[in-house]
């Protein structure tokens, strides 16, 4: 079963932006399914703020603009209000920024979630998808 609406977690956008191997070029193909309109994909409002953190430790802030802005126009905006946020903190899980993200993906309409760290959202009521059984389930759909 194909899924068409994927939160893509933090890690895959720095993947791609980064060029981290050996996970960049799963990364890039997600990012590019999204911008051909093969998937709708979603990032956490959230998730822009982390990456330019991260990006600018060892990046040109330059680079990491441009980045942010190719992401920008690569895909759609999970909201983060003041809704996701009361009801991550009812969740209590480990990870607080996983919960922002699981309750931006519900509130999306994401029937999954992409990323490389599939046991941080154990307890989501949706699909948790590595990039290579994203890959694989859009590719036998082809």
């Amino acid at each position: 079963m194909i899924f068409r609406n994927i939160l893509i977690d933090t890690n895959i956008c720095i993947d791609a932006t980064q060029k981290r191997k050996p996970f960049a070029y799963n990364a890039h193909k997600i990012l590019d399914f999204s911008e051909r309109k093969i998937i709708n994909g979603f990032v956490s409002a959230h998730s822009f703020d982390t990456i330019f953190y991260i990006l600018t430790q060892n990046t040109h802030q330059e680079y990491v603009y441009k980045a942010n802005e190719g992401l920008r126009r690569t895909v759609e905006i999970a909201p983060v209000t003041k809704m996701e946020i009361d009801e991550a903190l009812k969740l209590r899980w480990p990870d607080f920024e996983d919960a922002i993200h699981y309750r931006a993906a519900m509130a999306a309409g994401c029937e999954a979630i992409v990323t490389r760290n599939p046991g941080d959202f154990k307890e989501a009521d949706l699909a948790v998808l590595t990039p290579s059984q994203l890959l694989a389930d859009i590719d036998t759909e082809q």
